[in-house]
């Protein structure tokens, strides 16, 4: 008897797995709480790997997207996802994460992300228009969706290589880097102090069309030749030759 129930149930064990193996990706979707400001386009394959041509939040298109479904994560009833997206012949950012809490609050962890830093500047609303070089990586170890944007935000930012063209001069700007962080439900962007540019800013992101800034530029040592004429387009100094940045 005990033979026939272990066959029984790992007959029950295969079939629930082939069942969960063949439900189309786009079904799982439906039940997701996705981001509303989120679109996903061209979904194909099954709840244990699918497809995406693209995935959409505000006007940020993520290309290529693949998911693979953890087989372990259903043991725990809180399935875990595996996505990498991007590409070398695909336009946008390439990266890898892992998503679970797919019924509730979203989470992101393990997030490594490359971009190209023009990406960000297009973004920005600057006092004169800025083109951004080379590539910025983004490291998260947690994120919890929230309203507007977070609940819980762990993360760092690195600018390797940084420099900008502005008013048709390219300017380097060495290594800039920042961390990441939730603050009443906006996430939080600050610029790690120690940089050429005596730079201390921080960013609050409630939205990809909300973006507000707030800190100061004071010029120093190894402040860039290049970029001081630009100077008396941000203001005038405050009387400890801070510039005010802010918008």
């Amino acid at each position: 008897m005990k033979k026939w129930f272990a066959y029984g149930a790992m007959f029950f064990s295969l079939y629930l797995i082939f069942l969960i193996a063949t439900i189309p990706a786009t079904w799982l979707v439906s039940f997701i709480n996705l981001p509303k400001n989120s679109q996903v386009s061209e979904l194909t394959g099954t709840v244990w790997q699918s497809n995406a041509k693209q995935l959409r939040i505000d006007d940020i298109e993520i290309n290529n997207v693949t998911s693979e479904l953890s087989f372990l994560s259903l043991l725990t009833l809180d399935p875990k996802v595996e996505l990498t997206f991007g590409g070398a012949l695909v336009s946008g950012p390439k990266g890898k994460l892992t998503v679970s809490q797919l019924l509730d609050q979203l989470k992101i962890t393990d997030l490594a992300i490359n971009l190209a830093a023009r990406q960000i500047s297009e973004k920005l609303n600057l006092a004169i228009p800025v083109e951004a070089h080379n590539f910025v990586d983004i490291n998260i170890d947690e994120f919890i969706l929230g309203k507007p944007v977070c609940e819980q935000m762990s993360g760092s930012v690195q600018w390797q290589k940084a420099s900008i063209t502005a008013l048709s001069d390219t300017v380097n700007l060495g290594s800039l880097s920042a961390d990441l962080a939730c603050d009443k439900g906006a996430l939080t962007f600050t610029i790690a102090p120690k940089n050429d540019l005596g730079l201390t800013f921080t960013a609050h992101i409630r939205s990809m069309k909300k973006v507000s800034g707030n800190g100061f530029l004071k010029p120093g040592a190894n402040f860039p030749e290049k970029i001081k004429p630009v100077l008396s387009f941000i203001g005038k100094p405050d009387n400890q030759g801070r510039y005010r940045l802010r918008f």
